[in-house]
This record gives C-alpha cells, structure tokens and sequence, in this order.
C-alpha cells in the first residue's frame, strides 16, 4: 500500500511518493551493487558518441500485467551514482524525470530517485534495469536520455531513446472492477459515513473530500490540511468515529513538517465542513518512507492506528518508541488499562497493541469473529498476511513470512515473488452481493499487480488457511484502499479514481 506521480502515470497512476499503496514497501528493497564508476568519467572519444540502447522490452511489445522490466545498454558513457554521469527516464506524460544511478552503494533503495525520494512505482533492479509497477491496460511510453554530473541531459540524438509498449488486458477473473468515479487524485482512506456519504484523502494534496450518497465528488473540500509528501509521507488514513451520527468526528493521520512527524488529529463535520481541530497523538515516528497511516476503530470502540517502522528497523522490536507498531488508544488517545503493555512504565508502551512490523497500508476487522488481520510488506521478499493479536510479535526484522519460530508469530500467508498486498477487507457472512462461497472470506489488493486476491478462511474461529486465490486479474493498475459500501460492494481505489467490486 510497502506512493508518487508517473503522468502521472498517463492519469491512470496518477501522484505519489506510497498503500499504496502502498502502497512497502514497498517491496523489493532488495538488490546488489555493481562495480564503482570512476570518479571522474572518461571524455567522449571524437567520433564515438555516447549512446543509449533500449534492449528490453522491444519497440511495440505488448506485455502482461504486472511488473514490467525495462533494460538499457550505453555505449562510450559511464552510469555512476550521485553526483556523476547518470540516466533519466520519463514515464508516459510526466515532465519530471527520475534519476537512475549505478555504482559502489547503489541498490534498490537509492537506484532510482523521483525528486529526490525513493518511490513505489519504480525500482532499481540492477545496473541496467529498472521494474516499474502498477501500469493500466494502456499504451505506455519510456524515455531515457543520458545527462552529466550536473543533471544536463546530452543533446546529441543517440543519447536519447523512446520506448512503446502496450500492458494487455488480463483473462476476466471471478470479480470485475466498476468505475463509479474518475479523475480523482490519490484517494486514500475510504470511509463510510452513516448517511451514505464517503469521505476520502487526497494523499498529495492534503484535502480531505466527501462522496455524497449518488456518488458525486461534493466540489469543495472538506478540509484542507497543511502536510508533507516526501517519499511515502502526506496524508495517509481517515476513519470515522463509531458514534458519528451523534458527535461527526473525523479522524486522520497525516505527515507534518517542522519538525517531520507523523500524527493523528480529529475534526468536527459542521456542514460539510471540518471544524473544531483536536491533536489526538502527535510527534509520531517519521521518515521518507514506512510512515505506516491506516487508522480505523474496531468493534471494541478503540482507535486502532499503524506505524511504519520509519526506516529504521530496531525500532521495530523495541517497546519505548511507536515506531514499527500497532497502536490501539482511546478516542482521546490515551493509552485503555487493558493494554497488552500498560503496565510497563514507558508511556509509548502503553499504547502498542503489537511489534515487530515493518509497514502496512490496510487492516480490517472480521465482522464475524472481530479479529484483525493486517497486510504487511516485506523487502525483497515476504509480503504478509497477518492475524494480529494483543501482545503479538510479528518478527521484523528479525524474522520474516512463515518460519515456526515460537517466539513470533506466522502469517497466514506469505509471498515470495513482492507485491505489495495494501487494502484488505472480509466479506459480511449474510452478504448478497457476493456468491455464498465468498461469505467470511477475506479480500485484499495488491499496489505490484494491481490484483485483488481472495483468502478462504477455515477452523472453527475463522484463523486457519483454507485456500487462496486470485479474484481480479488487474487491469486498472495499482489498487489502493478498500472500503464495504452502504450497498453491501466492497469499494476500490486507484491512483485515479474509485471501483465498485462485482461478481
């Protein structure tokens, strides 16, 4: 959910710097170095000018949904890091370059920067190649251009080169998405109000926007809140409160400057309006990425809210700091007595309802048994799913994916090949929008693939695997934020715009 603009992508993919969304993580922070390149780059030799080959995929290819790998070759030019020669690229549209980079201490984490910040829609996946993820069905464009130490890309034509490809429609799953808004930037944090209407974030913008019952974006903003939107940061989650017929309070989880923090804060609905501006946790852990931000209450009326590790990954088993964690505090943010850790002495212990997590873009409570279960992106390997539990340890970084180590706690399920799982929601046992087999099943979307997958859940309580499959096939590019709409659908985002999920 493991968000920045690619065009941004063509307006499929729109902004972000993520759920994602993810939305991890993104995913496939993995990756090896190459050889240093010399300090200073050798001049071009007279007659031989330095040029960029595009070697994968070929000109015109049509490619399956899912991560696209585009590699290069250059001929009489040095790709090195920061600070020497180097490789832009631009995505469909989008007038901003990223910066690609190789060299001593170059890896997936630092490869590719979009102003300056590592971002989820593209990875650095070796000295000549970069993934990009989350593409639409669409047509798509790749321009690479090789520049000097100073960013100034070279002029001369085969120092330029422009690839076209074509991201193919996939074969029809079980479910299918229906677009019932467009032209939206970065929904996040769909919540349903009582009356009908929806209320979301602009991740980017920092404008939190209301859906009235027919479905109409309401053209003023709810509220507008001063944020940042480094990397994965910006405003990140949004629920509302279990009361809200009666008291209209909104919750949110943004990222703020001076200094950089995260922190939750509560508005009053006047109107259509935010009001009456309560702080209810502030200076939270904060970083480029893993900033975490899914806020949502469960069925016992406490404020569940997710914290990335803030890319440092001690923090996450350590009980004195909020980073790495599951909060669970009162509507006012203190810490309930009932806590797994209130009785140690340490404020911020109090407050965690589980450790050992490395960043999470969607968590939903099971409207039958009310347990928790959490996606979670792992780095180059291990996106989870888990069934949270008070007190629980779920091994980062110590340990990760399913391990039967007795001192953590397994996921149920565990991915090799990343994706970024982000939403996640169970369907309604008594559910008519939905086939009866999907009844107290899971559902829960990817920002890699754009797909949506279905977890049977099996045993007695519901905590067992029965078996697992993929529901939607992608299409739509990244999938952001899921949400159970008044008319029983389970709601979708993307980048863009916002999908009704139909049998």
């Amino acid at each position: 959910m493991k968000v920045q603009t690619t065009a941004q992508i063509g307006r499929s993919l729109l902004v972000s710097v993520w759920f994602l969304m993810m939305l991890a993580a993104c995913t496939q922070d993995g990756g090896g170095s190459t050889s240093p390149a010399p300090s200073v780059p050798p001049p071009p030799v007279a007659g031989n000018p330095a040029t960029v080959t595009l070697a994968s995929p070929a000109q015109n290819a049509t490619v399956p949904v899912g991560p696209v790998t585009v590699s290069f070759t250059t001929q009489f030019f040095t790709v090195g890091p920061p600070g020497q020669t180097h490789l832009h690229f631009y995505l469909d549209g989008d007038l901003v370059p990223y910066m690609f980079y190789s060299g001593a201490g170059i890896d997936a984490d630092n490869g590719v920067l979009y102003n300056g910040v590592h971002t989820h829609f593209v990875h650095w996946k070796s000295a000549v190649s970069f993934d990009i993820f989350g593409l639409s069905s669409a047509s798509h464009t790749v321009r690479v251009v090789l520049a000097d130490q100073s960013h100034n890309e070279l002029m001369n034509a085969e120092a330029t080169k422009t690839l076209a490809f074509s991201v193919s429609q996939p074969p029809t799953g079980d479910l299918t998405l229906q677009s019932v808004l467009s032209g939206l930037n970065f929904p996040v944090g769909l919540s349903l109000a009582p009356d009908g209407r929806v209320f979301f974030n602009e991740r980017l913008t920092g404008k939190i926007r209301i859906i009235d019952q027919q479905w109409q974006l309401v053209p003023t903003e709810f509220c507008q809140i001063a944020i940042v939107t480094s990397g994965e940061q910006g405003l990140l989650g949004l629920t509302l409160d279990p009361d809200f017929a009666t008291n209209h309070f909104v919750y949110v989880y943004h990222s703020a400057a001076g200094p950089l923090r995260n922190r939750v804060v509560r508005y009053t609905e006047s109107g259509g309006f935010c009001t009456n501006q309560q702080i209810i946790l502030d200076n939270l852990p904060a970083n480029g990425n893993h900033n975490g931000g899914i806020i949502q209450f469960g069925p016992d009326g406490k404020l569940y809210v997710v914290i990335g590790d803030a890319e440092n990954t001690a923090n996450a088993q350590s009980l004195t700091t909020l980073a790495g964690k599951i909060l669970r505090i009162n509507p006012d943010g203190s810490a309930p007595s009932d806590n797994p850790f209130f009785s140690n002495s340490n404020a911020n212990a109090q407050k965690i309802f589980s450790l050992g997590h490395r960043n999470s873009y969607g968590f939903t409570f099971h409207p039958h048994t009310g347990h928790l279960w959490e996606t979670e992106n792992g780095p180059s390997d291990t996106d989870e799913i888990n069934r949270v539990i008070s007190g629980g340890n779920y091994g980062w970084p110590t340990v990760r994916g399913i391990v039967g180590n007795a001192n953590f706690h397994d996921p149920i399920l565990a991915y090799v090949s990343v994706i970024a799982p982000t939403g996640i929601i169970a369907i309604p046992e008594n559910s008519t929008a939905y086939p009866t087999a999907y009844r107290n099943n899971l559902l829960f979307a990817a920002w890699n693939d754009g797909r949506i997958r279905r977890v049977v859940l099996s045993g007695a309580d519901l905590t067992q695997l029965g078996s697992t499959s993929t529901a939607y096939s992608g299409g739509q590019g990244a999938l952001l934020s899921m949400m159970l709409g008044a008319d029983g659908y389970i709601y979708v985002s993307n980048a863009g715009g916002i999908f009704r999920v139909v049998p």
